[in-house]
């Protein structure tokens, strides 16, 4: 929450202070008085860019973390959030460096790859909240507040839910063969909803209490139907976002080499 108004905050600033420039036309820019500081090699707007290089740099210190990083290094659930900042304030940077214009093939290429990555980055962002690690243990704790709750339910319970297996996805399994396991995972949802409505008691018979705990039990049951589904969907994801991670970090990479080539360098020109 912090993170996120903190990037509100800085994008909110920068399109004050740059708005009666940005809400021009290319030609009348000119004219403005800090078409100079604004334009993409202008002191400002170069700025922008490579800050939001270096954003870009550090964004991908992630995949380091994951792949190479243990406990000591902090919790992966920060790392991700972090990630996640820097990669929509990096694609935000990017938006003012261009003065909201492309112009050369590199700059196109450069902003299409950033907006492809944040993109993917997103959607993996919510297949990663979709897939708890403890949905088994998640369940198992819900059929016991709901025996608590309402007793003597427990084992028809369980039994209901085993009766519709989730789908069983493999380790290995392509991009492809995650997405065409959606609709089963989606459908046993569904089915243990409907399943288990007709072994608990009437809703309208339910105390206030014992309808949380029901709720909480459709939640794990639903949890537990899609958990291995979605840990292949976001296994796969991932490598395809860190492939477009990686051809973003080339593209930048060679659009800041030619901007530094031509002498657009910013503070050290």
């Amino acid at each position: 929450m912090l993170l996120g108004l903190v990037l509100v905050a800085i994008t909110v600033g920068l399109a004050y202070r740059g708005y009666s420039f940005y809400k021009l036309s290319l030609d009348d820019r000119v004219e403005h008085p800090d078409y100079k500081a604004l334009r993409p090699s202008g002191v400002i707007g170069n700025g922008y860019g490579w800050v939001a290089a270096l954003l870009v740099v550090m964004n991908l210190s992630y995949l380091i973390r994951r792949r190479f990083g243990g406990a000591r290094m902090g919790s992966m659930r920060v790392w991700l959030d972090i990630h996640v900042f820097t990669g929509l304030l990096a694609a935000s940077l990017v938006s003012f460096h261009s003065a909201f214009q492309l112009r050369t093939p590199i700059a196109t290429a450069s902003t299409a790859s950033l907006g492809v990555v944040v993109l993917t980055g997103l959607i993996g962002r919510f297949l990663y909240a979709l897939a708890p690690s403890n949905a088994r243990e998640r369940l198992a704790a819900a059929l016991d507040a709901v025996e608590a709750a309402i007793p003597n339910t427990r084992e028809l319970l369980a039994s209901t839910i085993s009766a519709i297996p989730a789908p069983v996805v493999k380790q290995n399994a392509s991009l492809l063969r995650s997405l065409l396991a959606i609709s089963s995972w989606l459908r046993a949802t569904r089915q243990r909803k409907g399943a288990l409505a007709l072994v608990l008691p009437p809703r309208k018979e339910q105390s206030k209490e014992q309808r949380a705990i029901v709720a909480e039990l459709y939640r794990a049951a639903a949890a537990d139907a899609r958990a291995d589904g979605v840990a292949a969907l976001l296994r796969t994801w991932r490598a395809l976002h860190r492939f477009f991670a990686l051809a973003m970090l080339a593209a930048v990479l060679l659009h800041a080499g030619i901007a530094w080539y031509y002498g657009y360098r910013w503070i050290f020109a």
